[in-house]
């Protein structure tokens, strides 16, 4: 099966929400699993700076009066080939921009024309309104079908009038705008999460669109977003003071007296250090927030760090709070990839109210890496993060239901007194860290999907589901080596070495593209027995063979720069453990 991925946003190389890692890590997943699946994206100013591209083109066209050229490449980190779309309207080094209604129906048009008469899939998978007119022109070739994914149904794009001035309108055309010409005419409309799914049909969170959703709703399902857990991964990360696994939590401890020293905190090992990592709009609940901290550090040890921009009412006012409690608040107003990590990794719980919330993916990075959520029950957070049940050693977050700032100024207070008990806490934090929150368990459900658009029975086969199983259950176990890693190297797509690499793509991109960060099976009960009740890889009949024919993918390197670090000059005391030396954040400006 031939799938064509289409977005403006592609991770690590471009990235400003959530759709960039789905494009980054989806159709690795489905690579993985032996589909021909292949990702077109703009030509960005800035991405000769973070990858290797050829300097002659693989086609020529035109689009809307407008000449255009193909380049192809590699995503980093994997052999998916990556169609770079050039134009001198994305030239600038921004994915977003006052014309961008302009360049991304353009750029529509000229993926359409790729299809068309290039490399023609059997599947485009389009995402949100800057491709939602492809659905439309597909509509009529029968053998090219759709699925067009929402990732934020805020953002719907142009109106009708501006695309009949622009492009190609088909006279059979519906719609008022692209998103909701995407939702009419594609095969399949799928959501980022299965409560986002179902509350875009209410007019509480439709935008205007409850309706057109409810009457599509047989079309429309909710799949959960993942996270690269081999990207985001604690044991190995090299941007993280101290690495660590879910069996030696103790050494976690470096990476909170560094986040600490960092970011001008009091170094307190003891201290109830809250993070959020977040755009600083309304959607994330500061407004929650903002009216419940006073109260909550007057009252407590605890301490916070804010990691994020965007209204400067915002911004302006947990500058204040930081000036109320010098040592105790440090709001940090950029977006930096290396400082999320170093804050999913030090930080005690973790901090995201969400007014709504489509499918969220910080609050993943956080269990992921042992910060335990206080999270509002909404959307993708609902999905994700479960009610903490210290009785039955259940649950692996702090939730409220209402939009309420004392319920969550209570849910907080749990938290601080939970966080008391260091047995319990520790095996709440190891639940976290051993779910499940990989990209192939949501594969498996737009595979099912991609079939059934194609005519063949919508389910797995054999082969399929073992290699499914055998992929998770090497994400959610960490070996006992001290590392954290799992010693087979079964279905990998990439080396060591690109591993690093793209880790320093990554690095590079932070100064470039503001993001919202956007993101585990029980573990064992207690931790004098953790070794011996540690999470073991399935050991089916098949696996050999799985192992053979996973690890026979080839890799791609990239060329990447080496980013000028800072090393903050502050020292810890004698009495604190010592930090791992490790890469410091560049200094971003973030806007």
């Amino acid at each position: 099966m031939r799938i064509l991925f289409v977005g403006a946003e592609v991770a690590p190389l471009a990235k400003a929400g959530g759709m960039g890692d789905v494009l980054g890590a989806l159709p690795k997943v489905l690579h993985q699993l032996g589909y021909d699946v292949r990702i077109i994206m703009p030509y960005y100013g800035f991405l000769d700076d973070k990858i290797e591209v050829p300097s002659e083109p693989i086609w020529h066209s035109h689009a809307m009066s407008q000449d255009f050229s193909v380049y192809q490449t590699t995503l980093p980190k994997s052999n998916v080939p990556l169609y770079l779309l050039k134009h001198h309207s994305f030239a600038p080094r921004r994915i977003y921009g006052d014309d961008e209604y302009w360049r991304f129906t353009f750029f529509s048009n000229a993926a359409a024309e790729f299809a068309w008469n290039c490399w023609k899939p059997d599947i485009i998978h389009c995402h949100d309104w800057h491709t939602g007119m492809i659905p439309v022109w597909m509509h009529q070739t029968p053998d090219i079908t759709t699925v067009f994914t929402i990732h934020n149904l805020a953002y719907q794009g142009p109106g009708r009038g501006f695309l009949e001035h622009n492009t190609w309108c088909p006279g059979y055309m519906d719609g008022d705008n692209s998103l909701v010409a995407g939702i009419k005419f594609a095969g399949r409309i799928t959501t980022v999460s299965p409560t986002y799914a179902e509350q875009i049909q209410t007019p509480a969170y439709g935008e205007r669109l409850d309706g057109l959703l409810s009457n599509f709703n047989h079309n429309l399902v909710g799949i959960l977003n993942g996270i690269d857990m081999e990207l985001y991964n604690p044991a190995e990360d090299q941007f993280i003071h101290q690495t660590f696994t879910p069996y030696t939590l103790e050494d976690r401890k470096a990476n909170k007296i560094g986040l600490q020293q960092e970011t001008g905190l009091e170094i307190e090992e003891g201290a109830f250090l809250m993070g959020m990592v977040t755009r600083l709009v309304e959607q994330k609940g500061l407004d929650l927030v903002l009216q419940m901290l006073d109260r909550f550090l007057v009252h407590t040890d605890a301490q916070l760090v804010v990691l994020g921009s965007g209204d400067h009412y915002y911004e302006n006012q947990l500058w204040q709070l930081a000036a109320r409690y010098p040592g105790r608040v440090s709001v940090q107003i950029l977006y930096n990839d290396v400082l999320s990590r170093r804050i999913f990794a030090g930080a005690d719980v973790f901090l995201m109210p969400s007014r709504f919330e489509p499918c969220g993916i910080s609050q993943l990075f956080a269990m992921r890496y042992g910060c335990v959520p206080i999270v509002r029950s909404t959307g993708g957070l609902k999905d994700t993060v479960s009610f903490y049940d210290p009785m039955n050693e259940e649950g692996t977050g702090y939730c409220f239901d209402h939009y309420d700032p004392l319920e969550l100024l209570f849910c907080m207070i749990r938290a601080w007194e939970g966080f008391r008990f260091k047995d319990d806490w520790m095996k709440l934090q190891q639940r976290c860290m051993t779910q499940d929150f990989s990209w192939y368990g949501s594969a498996a459900e737009y595979i099912k999907i991609y079939k059934e658009l194609t005519g063949q029975p919508g389910e797995l086969t054999s082969e399929e589901e073992d290699k499914i199983s055998f992929l998770i259950q090497k994400n959610i176990s960490w070996d006992l080596n001290g590392k954290g890693n799992i010693d087979e190297n079964i279905g990998e797509d990439n080396t060591e070495k690109e591993s690093t690499e793209t880790q320093t793509v990554i690095q590079e991109e932070s100064t470039t593209v503001e993001d919202e960060q956007t993101q585990e099976s029980t573990a064992p009960t207690d931790s004098s027995t953790i070794t011996s009740q540690a999470v073991e890889v399935v050991t089916n009949h098949n696996a050999p063979e799985i192992e053979e024919s996973l690890s026979q993918e080839s890799s791609t390197s990239i060329i990447t720069t080496e980013t000028e670090v800072h090393q903050p000059t502050s020292d810890i005391e004698e009495d604190q453990p010592k930090l791992k030396p490790r890469p410091s954040i560049s200094s971003p400006t973030g806007d």
